[in-house]
């Protein structure tokens, strides 16, 4: 199994580090298609903004970050992905965003067109299309999250959306730290930080550790993200 370099965050000057070499692939029955199965460290890039997108990838364990530098130097991240997600679909043949493990991350990787080649397997074409327009709703609700949304209520709808994704039961073991959550969100460290105190102070929300959070009142706290 290949074990990638752990890899810092690309900044504005650095190139693209060289795409991962892939051993030879198994076969991976879900998809009745081929897969290789890679592990990333914590902080690694699974792929940048630039490179060759010739794969896809199907978490299996850990959680992944996409994101998108501005041209002004912040980071927009616009999605994490969690196990059984699938993400590094492209429209042509470049990335457009980079993904990188939040923390150790294990997948499964798919060259692109023998994922193409397999389309007459009718269960293959419904997993994969399933888990596209599960994705193209999560990118919804985060524009409309953006766009239409004040800071407490971009964190409640944040925190439902774990909720749900992770099949919580109230009780939220969060990946990213605050400062990827304000650059989903996009707000500030500061406001991120201020929103989650007065959703405790509210009494919605406990707060165990700065990654674990305990949601007390759900009600409420629907009733905050709508």
């Amino acid at each position: 199994m290949l074990t990638p370099n752990p890899a810092v965050e690309l900044s504005q000057t650095q190139m693209p580090p060289a795409p991962p070499v892939f051993p030879q692939p198994r076969d991976e029955g879900d998809f009745h298609t081929s897969s290789v199965p890679l592990n990333f460290a914590r902080n690694s890039e699974i792929f940048a903004e630039g490179e060759s997108a010739g794969y896809v990838y199907k978490i299996v364990s850990g959680v992944v970050r996409v994101s998108k530098l501005l041209p002004d130097g912040r980071r927009q991240i616009s999605a994490f992905h969690l196990p059984g997600d699938m993400f590094g679909f492209e429209v042509d043949d470049v990335h457009h965003v980079s993904a990188e493990a939040i923390g150790p991350v294990k997948v499964l990787a798919y060259k692109w067109q023998s994922l193409l080649s397999n389309t007459s397997s009718s269960g293959f074409v419904h997993e994969l299309l399933n888990r596209t327009m599960i994705g193209l709703r999560q990118t919804q609700d985060h524009l409309l999250l953006l766009g239409r949304k004040n800071a407490l209520e971009r964190l409640a709808a944040f925190l439902i959306e774990m909720v749900r994704r992770t099949g919580s039961d109230r009780s939220l073991q969060l990946a990213m730290p605050r400062h990827d959550i304000a650059d989903y969100l996009g707000l500030t460290l500061e406001t991120v930080s201020r929103m989650f105190a007065e959703l405790k102070d509210a009494g919605i929300i406990k707060l165990e550790s700065a990654r674990q959070v305990s949601v007390l009142d759900m009600q409420k706290l629907e009733a905050m993200a709508t």
